[in-house]
């Protein structure tokens, strides 16, 4: 066993991951992020590396909520970059399960090994090998091999390039925060260097959603958005509002910067841009981020949704009263 912070090393991964658990310490204690317990993957975007596969591989294991902590210098000055690989991260959290909680961190945010046991409950943590081959995962492991770099399609208006900006926004219905809703958060937060604005569909507005007797209130949809941001970047300002109510801070502030939305609402930008050219403001930054686990990138494409995984929901609640089991 292995104390982290204490100059132990990592679990070396390459092939089937081995994970390393942790002694309870009494410097544990000061960790700030209650008593979750996490597992840690870091991953050094300096080397080329396979680190995709070894988050697709974890399905046939016991998944603890997963901290990603990304080393090297590729990322830090163009945020371009890390959406890439935000983007290929989400898309392997897909295909095994779309609510596994897994957080990405960046050095640019100010972490480092030490600093993550800090602040996190870290049970177990594991280190991808930079010189890992592909040739020594498994068939069925390879079958599941993302490429870092996830394709991404040009979108007319959109900025292809980021810098870290001052203040941006998103906004969602964020019910059961999925792998599509955290690519969006974390893309946000790797170009965010201050103030992120998030407008969350308030509840009066999805009285006609399918399955709305499921729908998570406002207030729990709330909470779990500022705290995946804050898990990513404490040092963020997070100001959330409820989204339809009131023109939104992307139209009405002078201030604003960015905007990241999913490719589908693209268009929705572009009409927030139109009125902030009438009252004279800056127009926004528009920054789209991929659908994901999607058949394609076009708009009407079939994706990853909440309305798909409250009808699965339902579904099994009904089983369950049954006395049924799943199939």
């Amino acid at each position: 066993e292995n104390q982290v912070g204490r100059g132990a090393g990592p679990a070396v991964v390459c092939g089937k991951p081995r994970q390393v658990r942790l002694k309870r310490t009494a410097e544990r204690g000061r960790t700030t992020m209650g008593t979750k317990v996490w597992a840690l993957l870091t991953v050094d975007l300096g080397e080329k590396s396979s680190w995709t596969s070894h988050v697709a591989s974890r399905d046939g294991r016991a998944r603890l909520p997963l901290l990603v902590f990304f080393r090297g210098q590729r990322v830090s000055a163009m945020r371009d970059e890390a959406l890439r690989v935000l983007t290929a991260l989400y898309e392997a959290v897909a295909a095994v399960d779309p609510r596994w909680e897994i957080v990405p961190l960046f050095e640019f945010c100010g972490w480092s090994r030490q600093t993550i046991v800090e602040r996190f409950n870290v049970d177990s943590f594991e280190e991808v090998r930079p010189e890992c081959d592909q040739r020594e995962l498994s068939p069925e492991w390879k079958s599941r091999l993302l490429p870092l770099c996830t394709v991404e399609p040009e979108v007319e208006g959109c900025s292809t390039s980021y810098s870290p900006m001052d203040e941006v926004c998103v906004g969602g219905t964020f019910d059961r925060l999925h792998a599509g809703h955290r690519l969006l958060l974390s893309a946000t937060v790797a170009v965010c260097d201050k103030t992120i604005f998030v407008g969350i569909t308030a509840d009066v507005l999805l009285a006609k959603k399918k399955n709305r007797e499921l729908l998570e209130p406002y207030g729990v949809r709330k909470g779990c958005v500022e705290d995946f941001i804050r898990a990513m970047n404490p040092n963020l300002k997070v100001a959330s509002g409820e989204l339809g109510l009131h023109d939104p801070g992307a139209v009405t502030s002078a201030s604003m910067d960015g905007i990241v939305v999913s490719r589908e609402t693209v268009a929705g930008a572009k009409s927030i841009n139109d009125e902030r050219e009438k009252a004279n403001y800056k127009a926004l930054v528009v920054i789209p981020v991929n659908l994901v686990g999607a058949t394609s990138q076009e708009g009407d494409a079939k994706k990853l949704s909440s309305s798909d995984l409250r009808q699965m929901d339902s579904v099994s609640q009904a089983r369950g009263a049954k006395g049924e089991s799943a199939p």
